[in-house]
């Protein structure tokens, strides 16, 4: 499980083998083998024993802004990666197997967007024409995601163009399934304009760590990326392998919209920028959490959400490794919908 830890003044300490976390006068002990990372999302205190027994059974430890943004991480040294995996990402960026790449990426988020919008429109009948003209424009990006020049640097900002399109017609129509108070008119990041755009921020929040932890496991450099490069000298490989799995978020904000589970009192707001509270941050994340524990169907068995993301990092490194000439190994199936 992930330890998410969100309320101020939480301590994590180390008692007989075990994390004890001390709020107050409450304690609990969990046990390393059943965690897999802790997340800090607030003003909280880790002592350096419990960091040694996170590092001892392979879990690391993320700190998260007040948006939900990853702002650091604390990992194993032994990260049980190969410098040919590297060297193959690298050589990759600028022929075709990076434009290859970077094309599932993209068809895979759309392929999720396209498929979550007709499963909400099933769900509504009679508001087909609400659906209709966005999946469209959608369907239309993805037709186009076969460009004749195979060089990824010369189709980079179209590819980020038609991305850029498809979801803008994917939100506004995810706007009209919300209940009217709470309807926006785009997306917002830094800040939220919003309190969908603030949960939705948080939710992708929460999967930046994972799958960057995805990378790291697999072998692969965080920092090098093919479609948002390293010029942004940030980790662009997490920022493009995340785009399969938006969906996850995606989902996550919406049904906790739709289901009417999310109240006024969960954010703050000042001016214009609208953020989660210590009220709303542990319903975002109670929801988030046991979405991604949900098992759906994946390569013929049943499979946790949050378990697709280091399959998928796996596969990814096999394919960089696969020699030229030799069966390329599929990747990306995610059809849990």
């Amino acid at each position: 499980m992930q330890l998410v830890i969100n309320t101020p003044g939480s301590f994590i300490t180390q008692k007989d083998a075990c994390f004890r976390l001390k709020l107050q006068d409450r304690v609990m002990d969990v046990s390393p083998l059943k965690v897999e990372s802790i997340v800090i999302t607030n003003q909280a205190m880790i002592s350096s024993q419990a960091i040694v027994l996170a590092l001892e059974h392979n879990i690391d430890i993320i700190f998260l802004d007040g948006y939900g943004d990853p702002v650091g991480r604390v990992w194993f040294s032994k990260m049980g990666s190969t410098a040919l995996i590297r060297r193959r990402q690298l050589e990759a960026m600028p022929n075709a197997l990076g434009l290859s790449l970077v094309l599932d990426m993209v068809r895979q988020k759309l392929t999720n967007q396209i498929t979550f919008l007709k499963k909400l429109m099933y769900a509504r009948p009679g508001q087909e024409d609400n659906f209709l003209g966005p999946l469209k424009e959608i369907e239309n990006c993805k037709s186009d995601l076969n460009p004749k020049d195979q060089n990824l640097e010369a189709v980079r900002q179209r590819l980020l163009g038609m991305e850029g399109t498809a979801a803008r017609h994917y939100f506004q129509c995810l706007s009209g399934v919300l209940p009217q108070k709470y309807r926006f008119p785009g997306r917002s990041r830094r800040p939220a304009l919003d309190p969908f755009n603030a949960c939705l921020n948080y939710c992708y929040g929460m999967l930046y760590p994972m799958v960057e932890k995805a990378c790291i496991l697999a072998g692969l450099d965080p920092f090098v990326g093919f479609l948002h490069t390293d010029n942004y000298n940030k980790k662009s490989l997490v920022f493009d392998l995340i785009e399969p799995f938006r969906l996850f978020a995606e989902q996550t904000a919406v049904y906790l919209f739709t289901g009417k589970k999310i109240k006024d009192a969960y954010f703050d707001f000042q001016d214009t920028a609208v953020s989660l509270n210590q009220e709303g941050k542990p319903v975002v994340v109670a929801a988030m959490q046991q979405h991604l524990d949900e098992s759906v169907r994946y390569r013929r068995r049943n499979v946790k959400r949050r378990y697709l993301i280091q399959h998928e990092a796996h596969r990814l490194a096999n394919i960089l490794l696969a020699e030229t000439g030799e069966p390329r190994p599929d990747w990306l199936e995610i059809r849990e919908i």
